[in-house]
This record gives structure tokens, C-alpha cells and sequence, in this order.
């Protein structure tokens, strides 16, 4: 193999397909990158079992070959490197690179060591999607999920395709993000699929900015969720089990609502939180007072002693009621808008936040017990 290319290309790639590999990998060879030619053209690869990035760099290829070469090392050498033509070729399972006045080698191993990386035929079910308007909704509902892998399921995001419309929804079984947006072209009826939520948030870094459509593929036959937009593609394998029916947590009517403005509480949620975050019990306490106020003040009395007032548009009468003050702040730190509304009936039944600006989401947070 033996190639030149301009080293912002090379840099760009490799640090778009070093988000799949694992700091710790189950195989030594999941810690190296692959690198090939095919037809005519530079493909980097890596995966880490779950999820595989490629994408391929505009390169002058002279000699066709492959090789796997540690990632880490890699990506800083030419990371480091100064912008120009870096010359690359393999001789002996060894990678040569130069550049101005510099030259290396990097010991690398057989490419046909490397995992077979999932494709999809062109006959699955496909669509396209805005990736900017994606990648907004992926940040307003994969922070909802869990971290837990003993519960895998709720790791995932719960993604349901119908006549042009998409939801995504995620829960960690305290708390639920719902958020729907328009498909473009597509020609699936229906479907259903659960997505590592680490994986969409990879997407949504990787392609937010793509000037092209972002395509969607599923193949149920593989288990396997494709995207791909300009010379990069994600794959991911979908999470097997039965998602739970979230919708049934969602209350149809409150007998308190509140708008207040995001900005305000959030200050007062994050001063709040000052008295709380040094102990175990993070809850802060949400006074809704019919007189048209909020309070938000600590439940943890080791530090000391905390209340904020908001001035708050209310319905209904008095409401006492706690969260996990974590939580609140997710919310506040992943959703935009500059008015929040909020909707409750009880301080043990579950509370809706939405947003003045953002259409088609929810979220809601389950109170804690005072």
C-alpha cells in the first residue's frame, strides 16, 4: 500500500472514526484503526463490536493495500503533524509516514486480523433525515438514558417511524425525554428499533454539520442501524428486548401548571444545588404558590440552608414538591427556550416540563417522596 495525502484530511478522518475505539477493548487488535484502499480511494475504519465508523479521505492512491496501526498513536502523531502532504506506504506489516522534514513508523498488524465490519444491502428499509434537526432532537432525549448496562434496555433510545413522523424517546425509569420531527424521503411504513443512546450521540457530533441528508437504514435481519451522510457511516447494532410503554406514565390532565422563565430557574436551581451536591440527598424542594411564585430551596441541612424565588404565571393551588436536583439541571442544560412550562397534580405522581419553543417534546421527571 502506498498513498499521499494533505494532513488536515487525514486528521479529520481519523478523528472521526476514533470515537468507536473502546478505551478498553474485550481485543487487543479493537485498540487499532484500519486502514485500506478501495477502489481509488483512502477508507479508515474502527469499531469496537457495538458500533463501527467509517468514512473515506481523498488520497492519491498508488498502491492498493490494508493495515491495522494503534489508534492512539496515530491520531497524534498526525494530530501533531504541520499542514501539508504526508506520503504513506506499508512495507511488511509496518506503516511509513513522511512529512517536511519528519518520518516515522508505527508497527501495525495484519489487516485481516481486524473484525469484519457490518454492511447493509441497498434493499433495506431507508430514509433520510435533516441532520441538523436530528441531531437536536438526539441531544434533547439521550441524556434521559441510563448509564447502567445491567439494564440494557435502558440504555437505548426508543425510536418508532410512522407516516413521515419520527419519535425518539429514552428513560432511565426516573425520568423520560420525548421528542418527535419530521422524516423526508422514506420509503418504510413502520418501525421500530432501539439505538445505544452513546451511538446517536456519536451521530449526532458527527454529522450535525453535514450539508448533505442524513440516511437512515435498518436491517432487522442483521439487527443493525445504518447512518451515513457524505463520506461517513455509523453503524450500531440494535439492543434486543421489549421497551416498556412509557406512553402509560404520561399524565392527560394536571391540576397545577406553572410557566416561569428557563433562564431564572435554572440560576436558582444551580444556587440551590450548591447546598446540596456535597451530601448524599441532592433533592431541592419546588414551592408552587398560587400568588404567582416559585420557590426553590435545599432539603440538605449538613452545608447550610438555601432559598430562590422566581416569579412564576400559576394555576391551581399550593404544591410542594421534590427532585433530584441533577436531574433538573439535565433538563435545564439540554433543552432550549426561554419560557418552561410545568404541569403536576400530585408531589408523588409524575411532572411535565416543556418548552415554549420546541415543538412535538416532553420531559418528565418522577418526584421524590418528602
Amino acid at each position: 500500500m502506498k498513498f499521499s495525502c494533505l494532513q488536515e484530511n487525514l486528521n479529520k478522518g481519523l478523528q472521526i472514526i476514533t470515537r468507536a475505539v473502546p478505551a478498553k477493548g474485550s481485543l487487543p487488535i479493537l485498540s487499532n484503526v484500519l486502514i485500506s484502499t478501495e477502489n481509488g480511494r483512502l477508507k479508515l475504519a474502527a469499531t469496537n463490536l457495538e458500533t463501527a465508523i467509517t468514512t473515506y479521505v481523498n488520497a492519491s492512491i498508488d498502491k492498493e493495500g490494508a493495515i491495522t496501526v494503534p489508534a492512539k498513536v496515530l491520531k497524534e502523531l498526525v494530530a501533531n503533524l504541520h499542514p501539508s502532504t504526508i506520503e504513506i506506504k506499508m512495507d511488511n506489516d509496518i506503516l511509513h509516514l513522511k512529512s517536511d522534514n519528519t518520518k516515522s513508523k508505527l508497527n501495525g498488524t495484519d489487516a485481516k486480523d481486524y473484525p469484519e465490519l457490518p454492511s447493509i444491502s441497498k434493499d433495506e428499509t431507508s430514509l433520510e433525515l435533516d441532520p441538523t434537526v436530528f441531531a437536536q432532537a438526539v441531544s434533547m432525549v439521550t441524556f434521559a438514558s441510563s448509564m447502567d448496562e445491567s439494564r440494557p434496555i435502558f440504555t437505548g433510545v426508543y425510536v418508532t417511524y410512522e407516516k413521515g413522523k419520527m419519535v425518539l424517546a429514552a428513560t432511565d425509569g426516573f425520568r423520560l425525554s420525548e421528542k418527535s420531527i419530521t422524516v423526508g424521503k422514506s420509503d418504510a411504513k413502520k418501525f421500530t428499533a432501539l439505538i445505544p443512546a452513546k451511538t446517536l450521540a456519536e451521530v449526532s457530533k458527527v454529522f450535525a454539520s453535514s450539508a448533505s441528508p442524513l440516511k437512515m437504514v435498518l436491517s432487522e435481519n442483521e439487527n443493525l442501524a445504518l447512518f451515513s451522510s457524505e463520506d461517513t457511516t455509523i453503524a450500531t447494532r440494535i439492543i434486543d428486548g421489549q421497551y416498556p410503554d412509557y406512553k402509560k406514565i404520561i399524565p392527560s390532565t394536571a391540576t397545577v401548571k406553572a410557566t416561569f422563565n428557563s433562564g431564572e430557574f435554572l440560576e436558582a436551581v444551580r444556587l440551590t444545588t450548591v447546598f446540596v451536591k456535597e451530601g448524599t440527598n441532592n433533592t431541592i424542594k419546588l414551592r408552587v404558590d398560587p400568588e404567582g411564585l416559585i420557590k426553590i430551596s435545599s432539603l440538605n441541612n449538613e452545608t447550610g440552608t438555601h432559598e430562590s424565588e422566581i416569579p412564576a404565571e400559576t394555576e391551581g393551588e399550593m404544591l410542594e414538591i421534590a427532585f433530584s436536583s441533577k436531574y433538573l439541571l439535565d433538563f435545564l442544560n439540554n433543552v432550549k427556550g426561554e419560557k418552561i412550562n410545568m404541569e403536576a397534580s400530585s408531589n408523588s405522581t409524575a411532572c411535565i416540563f416543556k418548552t415554549d419553543v420546541t415543538e412535538d417534546f416532553l420531559h418528565i421527571i418522577m418526584p421524590i417522596q418528602l
